[in-house]
């Protein structure tokens, strides 16, 4: 099963970052350092949509823009920390609202940034049961979670979704996902104050400690080297975990920055679609050989080796 179609949501209004740091009280000097450790700038903001609303509205523009796209669809997967409603399921609204087919199997997962993981792990074992196009819909509206965080956490995460088409071929698409359940809190949010908790200096020792090992393993155990992939897409947590693995990793990617999400943010489950949406002329590169890993919330971590060949590689504004 083969990624064949990328999008990604985006509001069109945005949040500067050192505009926000300034009106927090760090100087000039302090709000810059920030932004060069974080690499972020500025950050995606959807002004209090609802995700309902914003991803009907994605998925209607591609809907004109690309008839027949979500034609045959038999699968919706749908993940996301910020949904609005707990019944009926985002994944079956879309379902009915597009038209597709009544025996689609649909499914919503509350999770983070190892999300799009666990939605590529989702479809290989759905391509086995005989599905051959699957819908994924992943990321959040972090401002949702975020205006009442603390200031470190709320400069870093952003509002946009990543819609996905993965359809059955010769391909295989091999997924390792880990678990160990937080009741730490180091990434928390509780339903009942809806206020987004990251212990920084956890996230980063976690991400350390357990990335680069978890994709070294797996290169042994799979008999491949780093450098026979085109793309390792790493999730956009920050300039400073994704510098940090890749310097360990000693692997840099050829077709874009490994951090590109600067003027976006961390989308949570949508981040690795975000990164893939930045990379100019994707469409035009054929099949190429993609590792992508997640990390964060859960406390949980994962890769899966997966191609990607594009007809479609689009930022759309909602």
């Amino acid at each position: 099963m083969k990624i064949t179609n990328n999008f990604l949501l985006l509001p069109p209004e945005k949040l500067d970052v050192q505009e926000i740091l300034l009106e927090a009280g760090n100087s000039l000097e302090e709000a810059n350092k920030t932004k060069n450790i974080t690499g972020i700038s500025s950050l995606s903001y959807a002004n209090k949509k609802s995700l309902t609303e914003f991803v009907f509205s994605g998925l209607s523009i591609i809907s004109e823009r690309h008839d027949k796209l979500l034609s045959s669809v038999d699968a919706v997967i749908v993940v996301s920390q910020s949904y609005d409603q707990r019944i009926p399921s985002l994944s079956t609204r879309i379902q009915e609202k597009f038209n597709i087919d009544t025996k689609a199997f649909c499914i919503d997962i509350m999770d983070g940034c190892t999300g799009y993981i666990k939605a590529l792990s989702l479809a290989s074992m759905l391509e086995k049961e005989g599905y051959k196009k699957i819908l994924t819909v992943t990321g959040d509206l972090n401002s949702l979670m975020t205006s009442k965080s603390e200031l470190g956490t709320k400069i870093l995460f952003g509002d946009g979704i990543s819609i996905s088409l993965l359809e059955a071929d010769a391909s295989v698409l091999n997924t390792r996902i880990f678990n160990n359940g937080d009741n730490k809190k180091v990434i928390s949010c509780a339903v009942s104050e809806n206020i987004l908790n990251m212990n920084g200096f956890e996230v980063f020792r976690f991400t350390r400690n357990v990335v680069p090992p978890m994709i070294k393993s797996y290169l042994s155990d799979s008999g491949q080297e780093i450098e026979n992939y085109d793309l390792i897409a790493l999730h956009q947590a920050s300039k400073l975990v994704v510098s940090t693995i890749c310097a360990t990793l000693k692997f840099n990617n050829n077709l874009c920055d490994d951090f590109s999400c600067g003027e976006i943010g961390n989308l949570g489950a949508g981040s690795i679609g975000a990164w893939l949406s930045q990379i100019k002329d994707l469409n035009q590169k054929g099949e190429l050989r993609m590792l992508a890993v997640g990390y964060g919330s859960g406390l949980s971590w994962g890769l899966a080796s997966v191609v990607v060949n594009v007809q479609r590689n689009e930022v759309i504004y909602v």
